[in-house]
């Protein structure tokens, strides 16, 4: 994967969370994901097609998705229902968006697809790219997120 590709989204999560949370997460270091699980308990996955391909995803554990949903909307959430889902779907598509408009700057091409929701401890996912999965995990009020990004140059 081109790393130039990674700080986009890096920046449009950021921005997502502070636009639509009023949070500043704290960005750690930036690892290769190794196998297909994940950390966290609800994740917004986003397929990109185009000059560069592959998927995004964003992914919470229960608390921090909650504390983020209801950040978002003055209400509190008892578990990760649909209006909490629908607000990491949100994220993802913010987050999706965001970078494509500055990838879209640098001369790369490429359409998202609509957002899909995985809830459960333990769950996976397979990214789209034909690369590696670079993620990036962020601090907020002590918990941790991570934004996994597989995107390959040229796939169509």
């Amino acid at each position: 994967m081109n790393v130039s590709f990674i700080n986009p989204f890096i920046a449009a999560t950021l921005q997502a969370l502070e636009v639509m949370a009023a949070v500043r997460p704290e960005r750690g270091k930036p690892f290769v994901k190794a196998g297909i699980a994940t950390q966290g308990d609800i994740s917004g996955i986003i397929g990109l097609a185009g000059e560069a391909a592959g998927s995004v995803a964003v992914t919470f554990p229960a608390i921090l998705a909650k504390r983020i949903y209801a950040n978002m909307v003055g209400q509190e959430a008892p578990d990760l229902n649909e209006d909490v889902r629908d607000a990491v779907g949100e994220l993802a598509n913010m987050i999706a968006g965001g970078a494509k408009a500055v990838l879209a700057q640098e001369g790369y091409q490429f359409r998202i697809a609509i957002p899909s929701i995985i809830v459960g401890k333990g769950h996976t996912i397979e990214h789209r790219g034909k690369g590696p999965c670079l993620v990036v995990p962020f601090t907020l009020e002590g918990e941790t997120f991570w934004l996994e990004v597989s995107l390959t140059q040229g796939s169509a």
